[in-house]
């Protein structure tokens, strides 16, 4: 209803009452406004979204910090290989191990020893002294034979054969092949000293053997005191 004007000394306050009711009205206004079903524009979360248009109504969460890689790793972590993946020797290689094995050092068991004819000139005399692979598989020798030339009863003449000239390559000798070491002396009356008795055994180290092997000749006759022995080859 109207507000009645009051009069106080002649003055009118009806002016000074009506800006602070207007005021209540509007805020009853958005009271009721407030009571609404909440899914209008001008609900209390409507006027806060509206006001911070860029704040989310829950949580972002965070983004990861890397991408999973799709680049495989160096190998698996308990260092088995790869199924399906070759396998591996020791340094070499397979064929290089497998080359090993089928050209294994040459043993007395598969060895048959022999003296070739004597090449004498110019005051030396050489005797090859041969090797033949018996077995039947390739074998490989490399270096000196250790030679000594026996009496009868099996004591020594002279002494060993000395080492002449570089060790040189090993040698592959497939069954049946034959390499040869070069014995080496002087032929009589050319250096003085004299000469040996001739041999009744010529006993042979192969390369690289602890096992001997024995020969029956009377070659050679060393003289001059000169009697030394070359690599195989």
């Amino acid at each position: 209803m109207p507000t009645p004007l009051i009069h106080r000394g002649g003055r009118s306050t009806g002016r000074r009452r009506t800006a602070p009711l207007l005021a209540a009205g509007a805020l009853l206004a958005l009271a009721a406004a407030g009571c609404g079903d909440g899914t209008g524009p001008n609900t209390a979360s409507g006027v806060a979204a509206a006001a911070s248009p860029s704040s989310p109504s829950s949580p972002v969460q965070p983004a990861p910090s890397s991408a999973p890689s799709s680049v495989p790793s160096s190998g698996p972590a308990d260092g088995k290989a790869p199924a399906g993946a070759p396998p591996t020797t020791g340094s070499g290689g397979g064929a290089a191990a497998q080359a090993r094995t089928t050209a294994s050092r040459c043993t007395v068991t598969g060895l048959r020893m022999r003296l070739g004819r004597a090449d004498h000139g110019a005051g030396q005399a050489y005797f090859p002294l041969l090797f033949t692979n018996t077995s039947g598989h390739s074998c490989v020798l490399r270096g000196f034979p250790g030679v000594s030339l026996l009496r009868g009863d099996g004591s020594t003449i002279g002494t060993p054969a000395g080492r002449e000239g570089p060790t040189g390559a090993a040698v592959r000798l497939a069954p049946g092949a034959t390499v040869e070491a070069d014995l080496h002396t002087l032929n009589q009356g050319i250096r003085g000293g004299g000469c040996w008795r001739a041999p009744t055994l010529l006993k042979a180290y192969p390369p690289g053997s602890k096992d001997a092997m024995t020969l029956t000749t009377s070659q050679p006759v060393v003289c001059g005191g000169t009697f030394e022995v070359g690599a195989v080859h």
